[in-house]
């Protein structure tokens, strides 16, 4: 399949306190290399609308499977009131992995945190999910997907630890959400769904059987977003001014044109020759729930 194609994500990007020590957890643990790496110029963090960047390092690591569709790191300040998975934007990253059981074993004293153990679901096999938080405070669902679902393609790993194929994002207003995407970007809304979900009920502290609403976005079968209806009690991503904000900072998505996007960018449209741009034009967008979003042409 096609890797950049409209609506494919392209990159996650991770702000981190320790940079060393991110990239190091995320090649020993997860097989992750960097192809990239680099000082964020100052023109670059301006395009970004985080100006204190500049000067600051950058990586930008590929699957061992050398899927084209990236995790990039930032280096940036520690934000002590950051807690992960309950503060809106972007609130993990959804990647497909080979072996679920082993790789849990494998994250044992690791750098990694167990947050949801592997478990079979009741309604589909298509796949299994476990739920860690990262060094720097980032939440990654490692699924193993055995199959796809109806109206919906699941990639199956060509790797141990492949590529992010989800971008869960926290919203206080889910239908707001995934209307700023079908309009900004013309992709698809998918399914609507209410069902109990234990990673949040576990943040907020809530019945293991609290039922929340949540959407996908999707362009065809190819998802991109899972967009979740947060509690109350969920804040504004706390961060340090002028910085990216902590955690999952920004996601990065293929569109067709820069030129049919909906909605006004925070940016002029740059080219970059690295990885992902690799000479095409890119700019910044903010979605819904205060989420920065990268497009990247396709072409």
């Amino acid at each position: 399949m096609k890797i950049d194609t409209e609506g494919r994500i392209k990159v996650g990007s991770i702000l981190t306190p320790d940079f060393d020590a991110s990239l190091a957890a995320y090649d020993q643990y997860l097989r992750y290399r960097p192809i990239d790496d680099g000082i964020v110029d100052a023109a670059w963090a301006e395009a970004m609308g985080a100006p204190a960047m500049a000067g600051k390092r950058y990586a930008t690591l590929a699957p061992e499977s050398g899927t084209s569709i990236y995790i990039r790191f930032f280096e940036g300040t520690q934000v002590a009131a950051y807690q992960p998975l309950r503060s809106y934007g972007w609130g993990s990253l959804e990647i497909t992995i080979k072996d679920v059981w082993k790789l849990a074993d494998e994250l044992e004293n690791s750098p990694f945190e167990m947050y949801g153990p592997p478990k079979e679901l009741e309604f589909s096999d298509a796949f299994i999910p476990m739920q860690v938080i990262g060094p720097s405070g980032e939440v990654l669902y490692l699924n193993q997907v055995n199959s796809s679902m109806p109206g919906m393609h699941l990639p199956l790993a060509q790797s141990y630890v492949d590529h992010i194929f989800i971008t869960p994002l926290a919203t206080p207003d889910m239908d707001a959400a995934v209307d700023f995407y079908a309009k900004a970007f013309g992709w698809d809304k998918g399914e609507l769904y209410e069902a109990p979900y234990t990673v949040i009920s576990k943040a907020f502290g809530k019945p293991m059987d609290t039922l929340y609403k949540f959407q996908m976005t999707q362009k065809g079968e190819v998802l991109n977003n899972e967009v979740d209806q947060y509690p109350e009690g969920t804040i504004d991503r706390p961060a340090t001014d002028g910085e990216l904000p902590p955690g999952v900072s920004m996601v990065s998505f293929i569109t067709e044109s820069l030129d049919k996007v909906a909605a006004d960018p925070l940016c002029e449209p740059f080219i970059r020759s690295e990885a992902p741009y690799q000479g095409r034009r890119a700019a910044y967008y903010k979605g819904a729930a205060g989420e920065l979003i990268e497009a990247i042409e396709l072409s």
